[in-house]
């Protein structure tokens, strides 16, 4: 019985990889193509997403996802793989479907053309589709989110006044949710077939060509000499290695099984080690050229240029990773953490053999900041992967890796495309039943217009959505929701639309619900509830930061850039001295008051107002300079006592 499961499971892993590197072809094929509609490339983009979904996921899905590093090839049962095989020919059906119709459905008038029964049976089984593989790729809680939606809609007459609304029958349902651009084929489904499909691929080609692995190589090779050097090297990693990511979690499997054994071989603790990963792997969603897919639905909101995301980015994606070395910094100064051994460091030759690699992204930021379309340019983009890796043998992409890759691609999107779908439903009830104006309406009045008590619970509700939900739902939900209450209380849409966004990223390290910390803990061997707790106190600088450009528009590079120096020049000192109140170290342990000035001043520092900035700016060079007069007649040897002192002549510590 065993045999025949594992049997069926890899039949059915093969067939969703072949259907996925089929799907990659069809996709990049669109590039070349003109005159499609968007009621054409969306649902063959979704079907592709929702046959390969059926195909890899399992009817019961293990505890670690396919992006997640779990088993590639899980055992299916006969019941299950019928089940999956139904599905994948109801989506085929689907999107035969979508095609055939593609005329009339481009030409009628949603909401007044009457439906046919084929129309309502194609748009039940899309809806129902949807649902089951939100389920099976992003969980249990998107899937409860979506059919209390679905409730909604159908409930409005019956629901007390503040909800209550006219209700949609089902034919309305259905017109919106399956045969218009405002449900499931908005914006989030949009965006992943235009837009961040392609750098998935992109993605995939890089790594398979070895440029995945020469990002740890490289971050080892530049910070692995110095203390803490295996958690340095894991947030510079992570950061790189974010460029092409864009997922928390698929960044921490990825460099995770490298950086948290080395670090927990250096003197970190199994908890530290795997709170580092975590934080740093989710700031890869913030960080320029590629960001998750959620910037791309920013820009598309917005209707800006995706460069200019990538632009207002710098300063907060700067600020973030900063924050998190200044952290690893003083814990591997006031721990004593040693530099990774000389045995555990890669060769600075062998990485430079490799430096080629970094070319597609050098031609891909230069594409994306020139204005080139930005499916075009990731294409080219893996065109030019493929060149450079004849560079070297290492690296030559032969016909077998171009297939993996096209795979892997494929198989990827479906974490970004399934629940781009799902939140399309969700989007399309709260425009139609008019919800959405009702909250924002509700949030002001309950923080009585005053901004700083709307962020409070704009970011707490922002963290709590995004529990269990991918980090593109969760900020659609959040912009949906979110975003115009901020707007309307003064904030400008940019900076509306990134403090949504980076609490929505935030909510993968904040318990109870922590994906990315979740993740790192089971690499580690460490308990998941004290890695999520310790990564959010690590990480506590990087929940200020999305204040600080609400209060300083220029740190997304709104304004006069001399105000945008200096704010980042602020920020800086601010989350050093915040990380140092919170570890409880500066130039050796603090005092519990000198722990509170410093995160007293901390914030001071990261507040709109030049007086407060120098006030908090002062608090923290007094307490600088006195910790330096006794930092080595305090605390003992921990805290930079003589053994201390003689490890920094001797360069061990420097």
């Amino acid at each position: 019985m065993a045999a025949s499961s594992q049997t069926v499971g890899r039949g059915l892993f093969v067939t969703g990889m072949l259907i996925a590197g089929i799907w990659s072809v069809v996709q990049v094929s669109f590039v070349f193509m003109a005159g499609y509609d968007e009621l054409v490339l969306m649902p063959v983009h979704l079907a592709f997403a929702l046959a390969v979904t059926f195909a890899l996921v399992p009817l019961v899905p293990p505890e670690r996802k396919i992006d997640e590093g779990g088993d590639p090839r899980p055992r299916r049962n006969p019941v299950d793989a019928a089940l999956s095989v139904l599905a994948i020919a109801a989506s085929a059906a689907i999107m035969v479907f979508y095609l055939l119709n593609e005329d009339r459905l481009a030409l009628r008038i949603p909401q007044v053309d009457p439906l046919t029964l084929a129309d309502e049976v194609a748009g039940l089984a899309l809806v129902v589709l949807v649902v089951e593989a939100a389920r099976r790729t992003a969980g249990l809680g998107m899937t409860i989110v979506v059919l209390v939606f679905i409730a909604y809609a159908f409930l409005g007459p019956s629901l007390p006044m503040g909800l209550r609304h006219s209700g949609l029958s089902f034919g309305e349902f259905i017109d919106l949710q399956a045969l218009t651009t405002e449900g499931i084929f908005g914006v989030p489904i949009s965006v992943s077939a235009t837009y961040v499909f392609y750098f998935i691929l992109f993605g995939a080609f890089l790594d398979v060509s070895g440029g995945g692995r020469l990002f740890i190589d490289l971050a080892v090779s530049a910070t692995g000499r110095y203390r803490g050097g295996a958690a340095k090297a894991a947030t510079t990693g992570s950061a790189l290695m974010g460029m092409t990511s864009g997922s928390a979690v698929a960044n921490v499997m990825g460099t995770g099984i490298f950086t948290i054994p080395l670090m927990k071989r250096t003197g970190y603790t199994p908890q530290v080690a795997a709170s580092v990963e975590a934080l740093a792997s989710t700031g890869g969603q913030v960080m320029p050229p590629l960001m998750g897919a959620a910037a791309f639905i920013i820009a598309q909101n917005l209707g800006v240029p995706y460069s200019q995301i990538v632009t207002a980015a710098i300063i907060p994606a700067a600020i973030y990773y900063i924050a998190v070395l200044f952290a690893v910094d003083i814990e591997a100064r006031y721990r004593r953490i040693q530099p990774i051994p000389a045995e555990d460091m890669v060769p600075v030759r062998e990485s430079l053999l490799r430096l080629h690699l970094l070319l597609p992204i050098v031609y891909l930021v230069y594409a994306v900041m020139t204005g080139r379309q930005l499916m075009a340019a990731a294409v080219e983009s893996i065109g030019v992967v493929l060149v450079v890796s004849l560079f070297s043998a290492a690296t030559r992409m032969g016909p077998r890796a171009v297939l993996k890759a096209l795979a892997e691609g494929g198989s990827r999107a479906i974490m970004v495309a399934v629940p781009c779908a799902a939140a399309g439903i969700i989007v399309g009830v709260v425009v139609q039943t008019g919800v959405g104006v009702r909250f924002t309406e509700l949030l002001v009045g309950l923080s009585r217009d005053n901004l700083l008590i709307c962020l409070i619970a704009v970011s707490c509700g922002c963290i709590i959505m995004g529990m269990g939900l991918p980090t593109t739902a969760a900020y659609i939900m959040g912009a949906t929701l979110f975003a115009p209450a901020l707007h309307q209380l003064g904030v400008n849409a940019l900076a509306a639309h990134f403090f949504v966004f980076y609490f929505a990223c935030l909510s993968m390290i904040t318990p109870p619900v922590a994906l990315a910390s979740y993740a790192a803990a089971s690499i580690a061997g460490a308990s998941a509830s004290r890695v999520g707790w310790t990564t959010v106190r690590f990480g506590l600088p990087a929940f200020l930061v999305p204040y600080a450009f609400v209060a300083e528009p220029a740190m997304l590079m709104e304004g006069d850039l001399s105000d945008a120096a200096i704010s980042f020049g602020t920020a800086l000192v601010g989350v050093y001295a915040l990380a140092a109140g919170n570890i409880g170290f500066l130039r050796r342990k603090n005092r519990r008051i000198e722990s509170v000035l410093l995160i007293a001043a901390a914030f001071a520092l990261i507040y709109p107002s030049a007086w407060v900035s120098l006030a908090g700016g002062l608090v923290f060079g007094m307490i600088f300079l006195w910790q330096g007069r006794t930092a080595g007649t305090e605390d003992g040897a921990r805290t930079g006592g003589p053994e201390h002192e003689t490890a920094v002549l001797k360069g061990r510590t420097s």
